[in-house]
């Protein structure tokens, strides 16, 4: 593992041996809440650049941003039209 430029070697040891101390189960609930946090920052972030944006439209952005134009365009084309 990498450790990030902002942290010690002392603070990434000790994070690095918390996640290894973790159970497999502790570690996907801690993934599932880091990936929920981010996609709400992101969320956040296109409403703040595109105010004009209905929730359904943030949706779009989001899903482009995190899977591509082409593969998100790919999503929204095989959903029923009731979800679109």
């Amino acid at each position: 593992m990498t450790r990030p430029i902002d942290t010690s070697r002392d603070a990434a040891e000790r994070q690095l041996n918390a996640l290894r101390a973790m159970t497999p189960e502790a570690r996907l609930r801690l993934a599932e809440s880091m990936s929920a946090e981010i996609r709400s920052l992101a969320r956040a972030g296109i409403q703040a650049r595109h105010p004009e944006y209905t929730p359904a439209e943030v949706e779009v952005a989001l899903a482009e941003a995190l899977l591509g134009l082409p593969l998100a365009s790919g999503a929204r084309s095989r959903r029923p039209a009731a979800a679109r």
